[in-house]
């Protein structure tokens, strides 16, 4: 709501703001959103157009339309004009510098040809002339001036460059043609035609005429190939002949060939080497054919020697060299097969120490054969165990024949093949012990034969007892354990003797028995020898020896002490 004014007063305009911008007529404070900016910018460009297009519709209707087409032209005439002369100018500028710099490079280039000296100053004045056009501002003329001077320099550079080729070619001909002299016998026209060609082409070189000196030269270096070829063509065939000559042994040949070679190139290091060769070709041929035909009877290894003989005085004998490494293959593949063959003969035949020694055999000319490994190894296996089989049978047989000492070796034999073996460990324990027990029976036996001959029957029977408990059952007596038996039988029942004595002498047996002061007395003595003794105070002692057998009248023994003692 407005304040109440003074009509007297002037009126005085307020401007009413409204805080809120979103809301009432007011618009004019928007805010600039980018939409709000496009729309604007789209607008005036627009709007532009057309104050544009309604300008010159005016001018146009003002002064008429030819005078305005005929403006129109002048402006646009002047403009292509400005533009014209910049384009100009920029050009000639840029020719001239192509010119400068490819006259600086032609100026590094040997020119010492009088032609080309002054086709050089030529070149050197046409330049100034340019600048002057340059400076003169005339650019399309100064354009047009240093573009065919470019093109001038640039035939030029041509010509100096072919003038040098011309020259190194005239230098090479003069060379080939020295070295071509051996082929003068072979190609003499040639030769003659190439250094015609090449004075011919001196002469135009003289003159300037470069190009058709090239052509010149050209023309004799055609002429030297063909002669160039005709003596390499001449040597090649030398050689060829040669080496068909030293292959076939024809040594008088292959050195005539050789020595051809040589005489047009001396240095030629196949004909030289191939008249070595010639030297000994008849002799390396007869080895060759020689070796052929031991290779042919399958004599590799005896072939190998005699190819290695022939590489010997040949080092260049391809035939020599492949035949020897033939040969030698041949020999070591036919020994291998061999030895496998032998080595599964032996196998069929179940000779397992042949086939054992022919599969190693094969194994030392191809270490590296696993089928061969694995039938070696099966075959040690299966002669192994045939061998413990076998071993342990031999064992068993000698001792079903109570041959103790072969059975035990047998035993051991068998585990010296398989130590853990249980039957042949078990086997030759119990053979240990019967041999101890065998010899522990022999020697009580010799102890009782023995205590038997020194009449000490009681000790004899025990041994022979103790003999008997331990022996065999299988072991038989022999005659003389029968006879020894009989005799100790014989002596083990005691014998009644009779001892008499005075009733004062003391009676003993020595080791046996005291029978002291008696008159006599029998007593039940065992067989054997004894020792009496009769001693008697004052008297010397009495000493005697009595055998005791059964068999014999028993003896009467009188033990009394007689004589008295000395002092």
């Amino acid at each position: 709501m407005s304040e109440p004014t003074d009509s007297t007063s002037p009126v005085k305009k307020r401007r009413v703001i409204h805080w809120d911008t979103d809301q009432g007529p007011e618009t004019s404070r928007r805010k600039w959103t980018p939409l709000r900016v496009l729309a604007w910018t789209v607008g005036g460009f627009v709007g532009l157009i057309l104050v544009a297009a309604v300008v010159i519709r005016g001018i146009r209707f003002a002064v008429g339309e030819e005078k305005f087409r005929a403006a129109q032209a002048v402006m646009t005439g002047n403009a292509a004009a400005a533009s014209e002369a910049f384009v100009s100018q920029s050009k000639a500028e840029l020719a001239r510098d192509t010119a400068l710099k490819a006259k600086t490079e032609l100026r590094k280039l040997p020119a010492d040809h009088p032609t080309q000296l002054q086709k050089l100053i030529t070149i050197e004045k046409s330049f100034l002339d340019g600048d002057t056009l340059l400076n003169a501002r005339s650019y399309a003329k100064a354009h047009e001036h240093f573009t065919a001077l470019n093109k001038e320099i640039d035939d030029f550079t041509q010509e100096v460059k072919l003038k040098q080729e011309t020259q190194k070619a005239y230098d090479e001909i003069l060379v080939r043609i020295r070295n071509l002299e051996p082929s003068r016998s072979l190609a003499a026209a040639e030769l003659d035609k190439a250094f015609a060609d090449a004075s011919l082409g001196r002469q135009l070189f003289e003159a300037g005429s470069f190009a058709l000196a090239k052509q010149q030269y050209t023309a004799a270096f055609g002429a030297l190939d063909r002669a160039d070829l005709a003596l390499k063509n001449h040597i090649a065939d030398n050689i060829r002949k040669g080496q068909e000559a030293v292959a076939a042994g024809q040594r008088e040949a292959a050195i005539a060939a050789f020595q051809a070679a040589l005489a047009k190139d001396p240095g030629n290091e196949a004909a030289a080497q191939g008249l070595k060769r010639a030297e000994v070709a008849d002799r390396v041929h007869a080895l060759l054919k020689q070796a052929e035909a031991q290779e042919a009877r399958k004599l590799f290894t005896e072939a190998a020697k005699t190819y290695a003989s022939a590489f010997e005085l040949d080092a260049f004998s391809a035939t020599a060299q492949q035949g020897k490494a033939r040969a030698e293959r041949l020999a070591v593949e036919t020994e291998f097969q061999g030895a496998l063959d032998a080595a599964n003969a032996a196998r069929e035949a179940r000779d397992w120490s042949k086939a054992i020694a022919e599969y190693e055999r094969a194994l030392k000319v191809f270490p590296k054969k696993d089928d061969v490994k694995k039938l070696l190894a099966e075959v040690r296996k299966t002669a192994h165990d045939e061998a413990v089989k076998a071993a342990l049978a031999k064992a068993y047989d000698h001792e079903n024949k109570y041959e103790w000492e072969l059975a035990r070796a047998a035993y051991h034999d068998t585990m010296q093949l398989e130590k853990e073996h249980p039957d042949a460990k078990e086997g030759y324990v119990r053979t240990g012990r019967m041999i101890r027990t065998l010899l522990q029976f022999d020697k009580l036996i010799e102890l009782a034969e023995q205590k038997r001959q020194a009449a000490e029957f009681q000790p004899a029977i025990r041994a022979f007892n103790e003999a008997m408990a331990i022996k065999p059952s299988h072991l038989p007596l022999t005659e003389r354990v029968e006879q020894l038996r009989a005799d100790l039988m014989a002596q083990s029942q005691p014998v009644s003797v009779t001892f008499r004595s005075d009733g004062e002498t003391w009676v003993s047996i020595s080791n046996f028995r005291m029978l002291g002061k008696m008159k006599e007395e029998t007593l039940k003595i065992l067989p054997g020898d004894y020792e009496v003794v009769g001693r008697r105070k004052g008297y010397q002692d009495v000493l005697l020896l009595l055998q005791v057998r059964n068999g014999s009248t028993p003896p009467v023994v009188n033990v009394v002490c007689t004589l008295r003692a000395n002092g």
